[in-house]
């Protein structure tokens, strides 16, 4: 008998269903398992439910490592229930179905390697070792543990074909789901042994691929199933005391050792905490520490109802540390951590951010916030030139999968601004105040490329109006740093004035390039305001369109952004081309009858004052 290669597709998909039923046609299907070697038929009760019955596969019975079942043995549930005609209620279940097929070119190969593993513990290695893998070798195991557990992963021996990127023989650690590019924790190869992995739920995925060159012994990894602790290496995540929210167990003994990128810091935020409460909290308590052991510095024990202060580290390391006595529990905690790509406070007077490792796929599992904050006084403008989530949900039409959400603020309890997915990009939008917040919140499969992002800090210019001239003021203390001559309108000429508390500029319309447009049947005229934040290491100058309605005398702002310049060009250069091709010499010009008719008074103001002191000297 031949081996053979066990290849898995594994396809996971959140769904919010209020019942789930099987067609009468599964019951005339075959589930075809593996011998108890990899113990599927005892323990595939831990996996979530699966959307449908595999397809009929008899063929894999003519190999020895194989039965064939029907109707389907698949347990689905503690009392053995099965898969035929059985409906269920499901609030957020992950929905799983499994496909597995038998390769024949591998089992030609004279190796085996992969499969599906769901003892608590275990060893990988890869095939013949400690010899030398075999060439062409695609190997893909899938661990699968208790729900509300983790897998640990712990490297024994590391020995693979080293290249700059990974590209000839490499190993590659999922979060999950192999087939999801957002679970991928990482690439290794060569000879330095990744490091320990934790997942962030009860699955993970390992692939193993050999070129046709040059092979080494390979690799032994041992995995043990976390009720608690581990090491995450996510850009985010979240930890909780065993069985939140339920009570905990006593004699709890937990430790996460957070450990992000060397460029980055850990942000620790507790949501809910509640432990046994005793002066010195030496009882039940949750004990944090700035680095990877405890011998760094303490940065406090925690215990009662009270929440710990948000934590910052000084390093990339984290320790959280908790600990549980005989008797008295409490509910426990819940906390999210984040590094400094999924935690950034941003402010500049204007600036980028955009999703994780964009423009490549983003990852899966995380909830990463960016901050803008202005001087006081300033509101931020956002817009997304770019967007491409997971779409929203059929059944519910929410963005329940992966979303970015904008709050009016600082904090998800301010109002909220919107919420989008899919390719349905966002407007421009404005704050009420000096803050802006934005969540990335991704679910455990399905990534896409994640977007980018703009923001600008709106000054607060105060802009008036009479029949003809703008009245142009910005309080002096929100632009501190500037320069008279770095305000000014239409062109460097106009430049504003330093009062006592504000830059003032006061410039007729006959001045300084102002315009007319014609809007509706109403004459409004219009120029730009300049202000000028170079430092002379980056150009930054931000535009403000004032327009007013001579007539009624009233004034407005707003600031343009690139995207908008970008548009207004295209539309301008659109229109200029309409016109040429047109070749229409009566083409309607710009409405200019209010600076005309200004002019001329001026004009006969002039004059006036010139007969007058002409007569004076008669």
């Amino acid at each position: 008998m031949h081996g053979f290669a066990l290849n898995i597709v594994l396809a996971c998909h959140l769904c919010s269903l209020e019942s789930l039923k099987f067609r009468e046609e599964a019951k005339a299907q075959h589930w075809w398992v593996s011998d108890s070697s990899f113990g599927l038929v005892d323990e595939f009760f831990k996996v979530p439910l699966p959307l449908q019955a595999p397809r009929l596969m008899s063929q894999g019975c003519a190999f020895g490592n194989f039965r064939c079942r029907s109707p389907p043995v698949l347990q689905l549930r503690r009392d053995k229930s099965r898969i035929n005609n059985y409906s269920m209620g499901l609030r957020a279940a992950a929905l799983i179905y499994l496909l597995l097929l038998v390769d024949k070119a591998d089992s030609e190969k004279g190796f085996k390697c992969g499969g599906i593993l769901s003892a608590s513990s275990g060893n990988i290695s890869s095939p013949n070792f400690p010899s030398h893998y075999p060439y062409n070798s695609d190997c893909s195991w899938l661990i699968v543990v208790a729900e509300g557990s983790s897998v640990h992963l712990t490297f024994h021996h590391f020995e693979l074909e080293h290249h700059a990127s990974c590209s000839y023989d490499y190993i590659k650690i999922y979060n999950g789901v192999a087939e999801d590019e957002g679970n991928l924790l990482g690439a290794f190869c060569g000879d330095v042994s990744p490091p320990q992995f934790t997942s962030s739920w009860n699955v993970m995925s390992i692939i193993f691929h050999s070129d046709r060159h040059v092979a080494y012994r390979g690799f032994s990894v041992g995995y043990r199933k976390d009720m608690c602790g581990g090491v995450l290496t996510g850009l985010s995540g979240e930890i909780s005391s065993p069985g939140y929210p339920l009570e905990y167990n006593n004699n709890a003994d937990c430790t996460w050792t957070i450990r992000v990128s060397n460029a980055s810091l850990v942000t620790l935020v507790f949501l809910d905490f509640q432990l046994e409460n005793n002066e010195g909290c030496n009882f039940d308590f949750v004990a944090l520490f700035d680095g990877p052991t405890v011998t760094h510095r303490h940065l406090g024990n925690y215990c009662g109802a009270d929440k710990p202060p948000r934590v910052v580290t000084t390093s990339n390391n984290l320790l959280v540390a908790f600990k549980s006595d005989f008797n008295i529990g409490g509910r426990g905690f819940k906390a999210y951590y984040y590094s400094g790509e999924c935690q950034q406070v941003l402010v500049a007077v204007s600036g980028t951010f955009s999703s994780p490792r964009f423009p490549n796929i983003y990852p899966n599992n995380i909830n990463c916030h960016w901050g803008i904050t202005q001087a006081s006084g300033y509101r931020v403008k956002l817009l997304f030139p770019f967007l491409d989530l997971e779409e929203r949900n059929s059944l519910s039409g929410e963005c329940d999968y992966d979303s970015v959400t904008v709050y009016d603020g600082d904090s998800q309890a301010d109002p909220m601004l919107g919420r989008w997915c899919g390719g349905e990009r966002p407007p421009s939008l404005v704050s009420r105040g000096n803050k802006l917040l934005v969540v990335l919140s991704t679910d455990r499969n399905e990534a896409h490329r994640g977007f980018t992002a703009a923001y600008l800090g709106v000054v607060p210019v105060n802009v008036s109006c009479t029949r003809s001239e703008f009245t142009i003021l910005i309080p002096q203390q929100s632009l501190p740093r500037l320069d008279r001559e770095s305000i000014y309108l239409g062109n460097p000429t106009c430049t504003a004035q330093l009062t006592s508390t504000a830059y003032k500029i006061l410039a007729q319309f006959v001045n300084c390039g102002t315009a007319g447009q014609k809007h509706q049947n109403i004459t409004v005229l219009v120029n730009k305001l300049y202000i000028d934040f170079s430092d002379g290491k980056q150009q930054n100058v931000q535009e403000y369109k004032v327009q007013c309605d001579a007539l009624r005398k009233v004034a407005s702002v707003s600031i343009i952004s690139e995207e908008e310049r970008r548009l207004e060009e295209q539309a301008q250069q659109s229109e200029r081309g309409t016109e040429g091709a047109a070749g229409d010499p009566q083409a309607e010009p710009h409405d200019l009858s209010d600076i005309v008719f200004i002019s001329i008074c001026v004009l006969a103001v002039i004059l006036m004052m010139i007969a007058i002191v002409w007569l004076v000297l008669l």
